[in-house]
């Protein structure tokens, strides 16, 4: 959290205060266990997770399982400025099904017959700007975060008389312009005195009618008392977050109509933490 204006201000009220230069940087990595959501679906044709067998007719049934990804994330801290924070986060569901389809999907068109493999890559790389709250025992960030989703939909049949495969990225219309979601963002963090541990959550959401992204964390995080711990803290954040999707016909006056879906994700992470 970025208290540095206050810290700043107590540090020149001191004439034998450290110079030390007041900058923090936190990251972590590590593995998200992901499952996939009862009737999450895409291009309002096709049901994700369900295995049922096909009849030729809507709702085409993938049979897609959610596996499990990395994620890393940054934040950098300065004085005076917004706090700084990117996320990447690996997010692929896939299945195979046997699916007699003709279909648009994000913009492409869709003719197979036969065993379907499909791919639905949500992955995303966040940016977002922050500012703190300077509370004495409660971290509270707030401010915006970008989402460029990375990703799209693709499957492998049979077209034809041969095996091709077809891809729908996601982006707006026909202009080829990656989907970026603006949302607001807030995060709050408490210290557990005494023991290295803390506990905090953060959201991403941006609720427009039929249109919205929500994508929250709780997470706790232990940092071990090494003898190197007044240059870096290392140590071990573990978790619970949820993702949930649902992209209308329209997205802040742009037409989406082509990446109507509605998909949630969810499960629980672990990995290594650092605060520097």
């Amino acid at each position: 959290m970025n208290k540095w204006i206050v810290a700043a201000a107590m540090t020149l009220a001191v004439p034998m205060a450290s110079a030390k230069v007041l900058i923090s940087i936190d990251a972590g990595a590590g593995y998200n266990l992901n499952g996939l959501g009862d009737g999450s679906n895409i291009a309002t044709d096709f049901d994700l997770g369900s295995t049922a067998t096909n009849t030729g007719s809507a709702p085409y049934n993938l049979g897609m399982e959610a596996k499990g990804g990395l994620y890393g994330w940054a934040k950098i801290s300065v004085p005076l400025l917004p706090d700084v924070k990117v996320k990447y986060e690996s997010m692929v569901l896939d299945g195979t099904n046997n699916v007699n389809i003709n279909v648009p999907v994000f913009g492409e068109s869709f003719n197979m017959t036969g065993d379907v493999n499909s791919i639905l890559d949500l992955s995303h790389l966040d940016l977002a700007l922050t500012i703190g709250l300077p509370l004495p025992v409660v971290d509270i960030d707030f401010g915006l975060n970008a989402r460029s989703m990375i990703g799209g939909f693709s499957a492998t049949g049979t077209v034809g008389s041969e095996e091709k495969t077809i891809d729908a990225p996601f982006s707006i219309s026909d202009s080829g312009t990656p989907l970026i979601i603006p949302m607001g963002y807030l995060s709050v963090a408490a210290n557990i005195p005494g023991v290295g541990v803390k506990v905090g959550g953060e959201i991403s959401t941006l609720p427009l009618g039929d249109t919205s992204f929500t994508d929250w964390n709780v997470k706790g995080t232990w940092y071990a008392p090494l003898p190197t711990n007044m240059l870096v803290k290392l140590g071990l954040e573990a978790g619970y977050r949820s993702f949930n999707m649902t992209i209308g016909d329209s997205t802040l006056g742009m037409d989406t109509s082509d990446l109507a879906s509605e998909v949630s994700v969810s499960g629980f992470f672990l990995g290594a933490a650092m605060h520097f």
